[in-house]
């Protein structure tokens, strides 16, 4: 995806710039300049860093492994933040470096190149936008929302399958590969939540007396709803830990009822089966008695008496439910 420029104005229709065209100069304060840098080689960065009077080093990505993080330079500031992206469950949760440098009357946004989270913005705001109405700091805001969005559309995908497993662990046993798809959950979500809570000082640093975005009046409500955006976000994560943990609580309670089922019908197959052992172990002593004089039909009797007694104890267990 190559460079984007956006000229945003809230009294003239959007405009596509050229990056050499673009100028910081001629901004008004109902105009925002949106330069969208995918992969940009060194060239781009340098050119983008001239335009805005900034060392090219503050336009790099964040390193892998690197925390996110916010610094404030005067007269601009930097953020580095990641967004992420699953569609299934089992797969691997991607990474998305974000970087967005924040000045007067402009945006510059760094990703790499595949990262969609930013060309939804612009398909949404396609045609005749008010977005050069809005300050370059409550534009930020605004991107980082879009930002937050990605983790819970992630928790979404978590969350429908941990629902239909709950659902087949009530119905029955759950197979291993779907126990198999409920570790994963909990993985991942435990990768969402250390990813999410790397982004405090981010979001909390936002809305500190000592930020830049703070002095504007129009920027401090953005920040402060996006702050709320935050805390619901681990709120909602912490949640889908416990929903997690309950499943697990939960398939163990329905493999300790399936046990005490199955000692259930052992126990009363073995108390039927012992009650036919004695009447057996009876007919078999040796006394003279006119039954033991009978021949087959005495056995025929017996046999059929005691076939008898266990299709009326096998029925009254049905009855109340046994097994």
């Amino acid at each position: 995806m190559p460079t984007k420029v956006l000229l945003y104005s809230a009294d003239a229709p959007d405009r596509h710039l050229e990056l050499s065209a673009a100028s910081l100069s001629d901004l008004s304060e109902r105009q925002l300049l949106w330069i969208d840098l995918a992969s940009p080689d060194e060239a781009e960065l340098g050119q983008v860093a001239e335009l805005i009077g900034c060392d090219p080093a503050q336009l790099a990505l964040a390193q892998a492994g690197a925390r996110p993080g916010l610094v404030n330079y005067g007269d601009r500031f930097r953020i580095q933040a990641k967004a992420v992206s699953l569609a299934r469950t089992t797969e691997t949760l991607a990474r998305d470096p974000l970087t967005l440098v924040v000045g007067r009357n402009y945006v510059v946004t760094i990703h790499v190149v595949g990262n969609d989270l930013l060309e939804q913005l612009r398909k949404r705001e396609e045609g005749d936008s008010l977005i050069g109405a809005l300050s370059a700091e409550s534009f930020a805001a605004s991107l980082l929302d879009w930002l937050l969005g990605t983790y819970f559309r992630s928790l979404d995908v978590l969350v429908r399958d941990i629902d239909r497993i709950e659902v087949l662990i009530l119905g029955r046993l759950v197979p291993p590969e779907d126990l198999t798809v409920l570790v994963a959950a909990r993985r991942r979500i435990a990768d969402l939540r250390r990813m999410l809570k790397e982004h405090r000082d981010v979001f909390y640093g936002m809305s500190r007396p000592d930020f830049i975005a703070t002095e504007g009046a129009d920027a401090k409500p953005h920040f402060e709803a996006l702050n709320q955006h935050f805390e619901r976000a681990e709120d909602d994560l912490e949640n889908a830990r416990d929903l997690v943990v309950g499943s697990f609580e939960l398939l163990a309670t329905r493999v300790a009822q399936k046990t005490n089922d199955t000692m259930r019908v052992l126990t009363f197959v073995t108390v039927l089966m012992g009650l036919l052992a004695l009447v057996a172990g009876v007919l078999g002593m040796n006394f003279p008695l006119p039954l033991f004089q009978s021949g087959v039909h005495g056995f025929l009797l017996v046999v059929a008496c005691m076939l008898g007694f266990s299709l009326l104890a096998v029925g009254v267990a049905v009855l109340r439910r046994w097994f």
